[in-house]
Parts: C-alpha cells; sequence; structure tokens
C-alpha cells in the first residue's frame, strides 16, 4: 500500500510538473471604499485672489466652538477659565482673559484661549460680539505667533 502511495504522488508530481497555482493578487483583495487616506498629510488649502490661505473645515468648526463657549460663559462667576472642546474635531482648549464690553445694546467679550490638537497647541486671541437677535459672531480670532 506504500508502494502505491509513493507511485501515485510520483505520477502527480510528473502530471503537475510545471504548473503554477495563482491566487488573487493583492490588488484584487483591497477593499477601495475602505482606504480613508487618513496618514497622508491633508493637502495645502487654497489660496483665495488676496493669497491669503482658505480656512479648512476643522478650523471653522473650532472657531464656531469657541464663538459658542464665549458667548454662554457665565462671566460673573468666579470662574478665571473656561474649557471647550470639539467632539467632530477632537480639538479642545481653554478660555481665559475674558473680559466683556457693552457699548449700548452691543456686548463684546475678548478673550485668550488655548487649542489643542494632535498635532500641538496653539494660542489665540480673540473678540466675539453680538449681531442682533441674540446672535454673536467672532470678529478677530488670531493665533500667537
Amino acid at each position: 500500500m506504500a508502494s502505491f502511495q509513493i507511485l501515485l504522488a510520483g505520477l502527480l508530481a510528473l502530471a503537475l510538473g510545471g504548473c503554477v497555482v495563482a491566487g488573487p493578487n493583492a490588488a484584487d483583495m483591497i477593499d477601495d471604499t475602505l482606504i480613508t487616506g487618513s496618514i497622508t498629510p491633508p493637502p495645502a488649502p487654497a489660496a483665495t485672489a488676496d493669497n491669503s490661505a482658505i480656512p479648512d473645515l476643522e478650523r471653522l468648526s473650532d472657531r464656531r466652538t469657541v464663538r459658542n463657549a464665549v458667548s454662554t460663559a457665565d462671566i460673573e462667576a468666579a470662574a478665571k477659565s473656561y474649557p471647550w472642546a470639539n467632539p467632530q474635531t477632537g480639538t479642545n482648549g481653554v478660555i481665559s482673559a475674558l473680559q466683556e464690553v457693552r457699548n449700548g445694546s452691543r456686548i463684546c467679550r475678548t478673550f485668550q484661549t488655548s487649542r489643542q490638537r494632535f498635532d500641538g497647541v496653539a494660542l489665540y486671541n480673540g473678540e466675539a460680539c453680538t449681531t442682533g437677535a441674540g446672535e454673536w459672531a467672532l470678529v478677530r480670532f488670531d493665533e500667537n505667533g
């Protein structure tokens, strides 16, 4: 029986000699819809006619979050700092040096804030003012050089 198995194995080897068994290549096995490009750096922002960079959506989202935190801060409370976080971008910070100035019905609040992200911490000076009907606008948000 053992000699039969050896003979069968030998015949099979001769019959398959030169045959290559192939399967799918790696490109056929990758689902392109799952590739996010998350490890590649984002493209540089486009420039406007005056050559200033257009703020990216993440920065705009953070600015809205900061504006909302500044406009709702209880400045009459004993707090000296006001934390904020943007769950959409994973960015957070702390607002400090918050001061309010009233001019008739217009209210403006100046502040400093940190902006902490995965790539580091930046400090900003800003100002938010009412625009009427209880709405606020971020009128200045400058990164400290």
